[in-house]
């Protein structure tokens, strides 16, 4: 009788127990739920910002085309069309060689490259820059590059096949440099 009296009054100290586990299992979560917040917060909505882009040659942006102005224009001479952007970029590299400038032309070319990278014309003037800066195996593996995208120009290969016939001479290679020369005199274009 002894054991269920025991028994009896230590249930109600088991139930403090147990509720004082439930109790501060309760006050965690509660403290929990308040640190996570679903109040949403409201952010002014705006509209896209118009972001002009232009191309900037020698520190001025050039014009925006006009809606009756085409993108690429032809050139006369049946070579691939040129954007107003390259044939900018192009003159002033123009202007830079002519003055001596030859980092200033190589920088422009490779400017006007980036736009165009299949543009035969440019690899050609590049190639004309390295050979100006007797940098002869640069300019002789620009030519190349630019007689694989000609597209069949035959000025353009013969501009090209003078300049490595140039380069080789300058290294030292005559028989290289023979073998363009015969390309310009109706030998094999290849």
């Amino acid at each position: 009788m002894a054991n269920h009296l025991i028994s009896f009054l230590s249930t109600p100290f088991k139930l403090m127990r147990v509720g004082s586990k439930l109790l501060a299992a309760l006050s965690i979560s509660l403290s929990l739920s308040a640190c996570i917040s679903t109040s949403t917060i409201d952010v002014p909505s705006q509209e896209p910002v118009a972001v002009e882009d232009r191309a900037v040659v020698d520190g001025q942006a050039l014009p925006l085309p006009e809606d009756d102005q085409p993108i690429l224009v032809e050139s006369l001479n049946g070579e691939a069309p040129m954007s107003p952007v390259v044939r900018k970029l192009l003159a002033t590299a123009g202007d830079q060689r002519r003055v001596g400038d030859w980092g200033g032309a190589a920088s422009s070319l490779e400017r006007a490259l980036r736009i165009e990278p299949r543009n035969g014309r440019l690899w050609s003037k590049l190639a004309q820059i390295r050979y100006d800066q007797k940098a002869w195996n640069k300019a002789i593996q620009l030519a190349a590059k630019s007689n694989t995208l000609s597209g069949g120009n035959n000025d353009l290969l013969r501009e090209n096949w003078v300049l490595m016939a140039n380069a080789y001479d300058a290294l030292g290679k005559t028989s290289s440099a023979d073998r363009y020369r015969a390309k310009l005199n109706g030998g094999s274009s290849r």
